[in-house]
């Protein structure tokens, strides 16, 4: 897939301050990518396991509600169960945007492009090489978990215009209550909580 093919080709200007939520490891693990004086934790780079993940470049994604972040990162439609263990290693960081940031619209295509919520990441991977070309500094698409809510990934220097707002983790230490949007994720999805 190209810029080419799209019939529209739509920027969308990202405002600040807008606030951005993620699903991302509680602690840094060996290899991980800290950007934003460690604000950002990200994979590596080289393993291009996101939709539009670019090879050599860090990309994180953020959704525009808690939820959502949540959807997408856990409570996945093929996802069997969640498992305590791994809800004590994540946590939900919420940012606001402190620059504007140009972005490639990729929500009108979504009817008619399948392939833009689809698994074939080569192809998505392929459109976002191709918005970094064209200078802009991510991408906003309609999320594949949660019907009609934005999603956002973002590159470059995108992520250093970034302020924390808030890190939490999605177990609360003392007791072991589910975080609040988290609860929600779970039982709008429908995903089982296990051991």
């Amino acid at each position: 897939m190209k810029l080419a093919d799209l019939q529209v080709l739509a920027q969308f200007d990202l405002l600040a301050p807008q606030p951005l939520f993620r699903v991302q490891h509680a602690r840094a693990r060996a290899g991980t990518v800290k950007m934003g004086r460690g604000l950002l934790l990200l994979p590596p780079s080289h393993l291009m396991g996101g939709r539009f993940d670019r090879y050599g470049e860090p990309v994180a994604y953020f959704a525009e509600r808690p939820e959502t972040a949540l959807y997408e990162a856990l409570c996945r439609r093929e996802a069997t169960g969640v498992s305590y263990t791994l809800l004590a290693q994540r946590a939900l960081l919420s940012v606001q945007t402190t620059a504007q940031l140009s972005l490639l619209d990729l929500r009108p295509h979504t009817p008619s492009w399948p392939v833009l919520q689809s698994l074939r990441f080569d192809q998505t991977q392929g459109l976002a090489a191709e918005a970094h070309a064209a200078g802009l500094a991510g991408i906003v698409y309609r999320s594949a978990q949660q019907y009609g809510m934005d999603c956002y990934a973002l590159w470059g220097p995108a992520l250093t215009a970034l302020h924390r707002v808030s890190l939490e983790g999605l177990l609360e230490p003392h007791t072991g209550n589910l975080h609040g949007a988290l609860a929600t994720a779970l039982q709008g999805s429908q995903v089982p909580l296990l051991p």
